[in-house]
């Protein structure tokens, strides 16, 4: 049976999170023209009156491109649940950011926008790369990302999903962000990460009920010809509970499990998966007094293309 969970909605989330309408990073435009048509939106925008906004941010952005005007383009197209508008906007923000922690905001607000849109896999996608490159991502990211994470991790995935989740990072917003990111960033080296939910039972190697069926999907995106010179390392993860030690022999042997069943399954695999175990190293949530659906998310395969 699945767990029922108490989290408020998904939406209910995003709208709270909306309501900071300026955001704490942006900095002014650099020419006086545009700087006036953006604090005209503000002002606007600090009257709930998004649709003015709109038309005074697209003056600014006329007179000169500037990371802010873009940024709260999106934020105001947002409010009015123009999300195909909204997602240019961010897309166009994160582009111009002036530094890594401005591209992630710009980078999760697209995420809750993708959320809003019922992509939510993808969104999810988003929201955990921009808590990669943020030193000290805020509350309402980390908040939205797990909302998501604990609405769809027992429903079954799609491989159209987890095709789009890889586009996105290989050829999309998070591809072009990722080439021009500072030296020393986290997300200077990620590697493309397939997000589908595979978790494990509590202290054992196998999958629980919720998930298996996933596998058979990853097996067949990876197995898929424009992947056949490609290698993938799989990561076993523990929850925090039990020794360190334990946990990393535990979380190896889940990902070798992993490795097994896929080679049986889709023999074109074999010698092109890696393993490894975290143990207790990365868990998505931290602490011991933490939910038991928590715990459940923290024991996952995570999938890397190499």
């Amino acid at each position: 049976m699945r767990a029922k969970s108490n989290s408020p909605s998904i939406v209910g989330t995003l709208c709270l999170g909306l309501l900071m309408f300026i955001p704490p990073e942006a900095t002014q435009a650099s020419c006086p023209e545009g700087n006036r048509y953006l604090d005209l939106a503000k002002k606007s925008g600090s009257q709930q009156d998004f649709s003015q906004a709109v038309t005074w941010l697209e003056r600014s952005v006329e007179s000169c491109d500037s990371y802010d005007a873009w940024h709260l383009m999106g934020m105001a197209q947002q409010k009015q649940r123009n999300l195909k508008e909204a997602l240019n906007a961010y897309s166009q923000a994160a582009e111009l950011a002036p530094n890594d922690q401005s591209a992630a905001i710009s980078i999760a607000r697209y995420g809750q926008t993708l959320a809003l849109n019922g992509q939510r896999y993808e969104a999810l996608t988003m929201l955990e790369r921009a808590m990669d490159m943020h030193p000290n991502p805020p509350s309402w990211i980390q908040n939205t990302a797990k909302q998501i994470d604990l609405n769809i991790v027992d429903q079954p995935i799609s491989r159209e999903s987890i095709k789009r989740s890889l586009s996105t990072q290989e050829f999309g917003l998070l591809a072009s962000v990722r080439s021009k990111t500072k030296g020393g960033s986290k997300s200077d080296t990620a590697s493309s990460r397939i997000r589908i939910p595979i978790n494990f039972e509590y202290d054992s190697i196998n999958l629980d009920e919720l998930t298996q069926k996933n596998l058979a999907q990853l097996g067949a995106v990876l197995s898929e010809d424009k992947y056949h010179d490609r290698t993938f390392t799989l990561i076993g993860h523990t929850d925090v509970r039990g020794t360190t030690q334990y946990n990393h022999n535990l979380s190896e042997s889940r990902a070798e499990a992993i490795e097994q069943e896929l080679v049986e399954n889709f023999p074109g695999l074999k010698g092109r998966l890696k393993i490894k175990g975290a143990g207790e190293s990365s868990p998505k949530y931290k602490g011991q007094k933490i939910s038991e659906d928590e715990h459940r998310l923290n024991r996952r395969l995570e999938v890397f293309i190499n």
